[in-house]
């Protein structure tokens, strides 16, 4: 007897950043559509136009596979008018939502959504197609919200705001069919919202991006940068509100009188660009710091190959909020870590467990400043935690496991039962 084939649910997937930017917060949800539709799923993307790293900048334009090769459909949102539209002003928050959920009004109701949680309004946005569009919702936890917003200072703590979008956020997140954490304090997080661990996956994201690395005398940039026979400390990606800039420039400014070849490398953007400059200023460092922006893909096996070290930080009350990927980056392509931030992070066990890096609390730049050097005259050691980190992300964390998680909770979802 012939059995007439099923054909997988149609997938819905909803995230402002997507193609063609490249940096890789948009990469990652270009890796996880393009391995659905690999996989046989009929994949639609709604995503917006503004680019969070603009496409004819340094770094915006991704050099990649573009999705469409792969069957996926993307749909662009439009801009406001000019006199409304704000990129990431609340008004156009609103806007890319309301349209998502316009564009979910139209597709059939056995549609799979998949939203991520940028813009924030999403969340809540996503609540509302599950409960009234009676669609089934995975949500990809980025971001925790509105803890991020309370954290970042944007909305007091206690107020009567931050009660009414925590109670409404909270509301989203349990309406989801199923919740994807980045990691163990993030799910910790999303069980005190409410989230029963039955809807809860852990799923890590991934390093993206050419792996390969370009060392020593063949990287031209360390010619280029003046960094040839220095020790280098490298911060690679955004530099933001939940980021500790300031103890690693202090120790930075402490270690030099012990290391006269220690230089640190700021590459990317963010919104402590322009305080991290002005402490380095203030520090008298601007000979042993160095700021880039943001590289193109191609170039990014020679920016991260500048690195003998790798700097990952995170501010008190940010751990299980997010989870800084670049950390994920440096592991995969066996750069040791040293982390700035609080104890029992998500960001903490990976280096624990992996054994790449050490952890330094924040405002430690004296202990901090003091295994710079250690490290700079350990060569050995260095190499032993770039190779353990690459070892751990091999085995636990790189793409491929990361996408047959996903590809796990879609089928899940499709039967009406999320993995636990």
């Amino acid at each position: 007897m012939t059995h007439k084939s099923i054909m997988p649910r149609p997938i819905i997937f909803i995230e402002q950043y997507y193609f063609p930017e490249g940096w890789s917060g948009a990469q990652i949800p270009r890796d996880i559509t393009m391995g659905l539709a690999n996989a046989g799923y009929q994949v639609s993307v709604v995503c917006g136009r503004d680019q969070y790293v603009a496409v004819d900048s340094p770094g915006g334009a991704s050099s990649s596979e573009d999705p469409g090769k792969s069957g996926v459909k993307i749909s662009y949102v439009p801009k406001l008018p000019p006199f409304l539209h704000r990129p990431k002003g609340l008004l156009s928050q609103f806007w890319f939502s309301v349209v998502a959920f316009a564009f979910v009004l139209f597709h059939a109701r056995r549609t799979i959504l998949m939203v991520q949680t940028n813009p924030p309004l999403n969340v809540v946005a996503a609540g509302a197609m599950a409960l009234f569009l009676r669609r089934r919702v995975i949500l990809i936890a980025q971001d925790l919200y509105p803890e991020v917003m309370i954290a970042h200072g944007m909305i007091r703590k206690g107020s009567r705001a931050a009660g009414v979008l925590t109670a409404m956020y909270r509301w989203a997140y349990r309406r989801a069919a199923c919740v994807v954490s980045l990691g163990p304090t993030m799910s910790a997080r999303l069980r005190d919202k409410g989230v029963a661990a039955g809807r809860l996956r852990e799923i890590s994201n991934w390093a993206t991006g050419d792996l390969q690395l370009v060392r020593g005398p063949f990287n031209r940039l360390r010619t280029e940068w003046d960094l040839s026979d220095k020790f280098v400390v490298l911060y690679s990606g955004n530099l933001g509100r939940a980021h500790d800039a300031e103890t690693m420039l202090r120790a930075i400014a402490v270690a030099r009188t012990s290391l006269s070849g220690l230089r640190m490398v700021i590459i990317g953007t963010g919104s402590r660009i322009a305080e991290a400059q002005e402490l380095v200023r203030s520090l008298a460092i601007e000979d042993l710091v160095l700021f880039k922006p943001w590289m193109p893909d191609h170039l990014v096996p020679l920016s991260l190959g500048v690195a003998d070290m790798g700097i990952v930080s995170l501010l008190p009350g940010f751990d299980g909020l997010v989870v800084p990927s670049k950390l994920l980056g440096q592991m995969a392509r066996g750069i040791p870590t040293v982390y700035v931030g609080p104890k029992n992070s998500d960001v903490d066990r990976l280096i624990s467990k992996s054994g790449g890096g050490i952890s330094i609390d924040n405002g430690e730049h004296l202990e901090l400043a003091a295994r710079l050097v250690e490290f700079a005259s350990e060569p050995a050691a260095l190499k032993q935690m770039g190779e353990s980190a690459m070892s751990y992300y091999r085995q636990h964390l790189c793409r491929e496991i990361g996408l047959e998680g996903y590809r796990s909770i879609v089928a899940s979802v499709a039967g009406s039962e999320c993995a636990t």
